[in-house]
């Protein structure tokens, strides 16, 4: 596989490596689907795939598609308040971890992509929290920017 990784603007690159989840309280976060075209298909908890549609609200764990031209934009928990993600034509993302400590305020973000292109734009997150984008071959994290990832098959 061949990873390309894109930044622009100011990014706050904290490093490729690989990391694991952390283990505190979850509330429910949750990602929106906001427009899209093309065919765009989504596994919710693990069931079958089925065809999306905007306004559809995906959660920790759930998996998201694109086909050939196909296009969605994501809109991460209400209005898009932790970024948003345009995933291009021919990708497959799982949203690994949506976490938010309830005392804290801390949210981590840890977002799969096994292949395909995502462009990711991350708001800018408090001391504690985690944005992170995993491919199988590294894990790329941010506090605010716009980046692509992409994973080609070689």
């Amino acid at each position: 596989m061949k990873l390309s990784v894109r930044f622009a603007g100011m990014a706050a690159l904290t490093g490729l490596f690989l990391a694991g989840t952390p283990a505190f309280g979850q509330e429910l976060r949750q990602v929106t689907i906001s427009q899209m075209n093309g065919t765009v298909d989504v596994r919710v908890n693990g069931g079958e795939w089925q065809t999306a549609e905007p306004g559809m609200v995906l959660h920790e764990k759930d998996e998201i598609r694109t086909a050939d031209g196909g296009f969605a934009e994501l809109l991460m928990d209400p209005q898009g308040s932790t970024g948003k993600l345009e995933l291009k034509e021919k990708s497959h993302l799982r949203l690994s971890t949506l976490a938010l400590h309830p005392e804290s305020g801390e949210k981590v973000t840890h977002l799969d992509l096994a292949i395909g292109k995502v462009l990711v734009h991350a708001e800018k997150l408090n001391a504690d929290s985690k944005f992170e984008v995993r491919t199988p071959t590294a894990v790329t994290g941010v506090r605010g920017t716009i980046f692509e990832v992409a994973v080609e098959k070689t």
